[in-house]
């Protein structure tokens, strides 16, 4: 049975975790050990896997929703969003900077995914790239 977390609880722990995500992203990885290990964990790795693979899928037409993907310009990429998927799914370790490029893919509305870019294989190969570990 889940216990009720406090709300003021809950606000400072997602703002502790912005606060580590900001430093991951400006190279501190080391120093936010606990939040990499959230990050990288199997079911984090799996959810975004699974999101991943959603996209494919409505790309291909077998499913469709109301997501504003840009259906035109990922499909000739979609072997790099399996890439993604795989490599998500694999044994290897994936770094923290590489997990956070990957929720900013999937989550934000500037990603190649939603939004007008001019090279979204190079985005996409950046995410890839950034997931491997040092």
């Amino acid at each position: 049975m889940a216990v009720a977390t406090h709300p003021r609880v809950w606000f400072e722990r997602r703002r502790t975790r912005r606060d580590a995500d900001y430093w991951i992203l400006h190279g501190f990885e080391r120093r936010y050990p606990e939040r990499v290990t959230e990050l990288t964990s199997r079911r984090e790795r799996e959810a975004c896997a699974r999101s991943l693979r959603n996209v494919r899928r409505e790309l291909s037409g077998r499913w469709v929703s109301a997501v504003p993907l840009r259906r035109a310009a990922l499909r000739p990429h979609q072997s790099l969003l399996e890439a993604l998927e795989l490599r998500l799914l694999g044994g290897e370790g994936v770094s923290g900077l590489g997990m956070l490029a990957v929720h900013d893919l999937l989550g934000d509305a500037d990603s190649c995914l939603y939004s007008p870019v001019e090279d979204v294989e190079s985005e996409l190969r950046d995410v890839l790239a950034k997931l491997e570990v040092d």
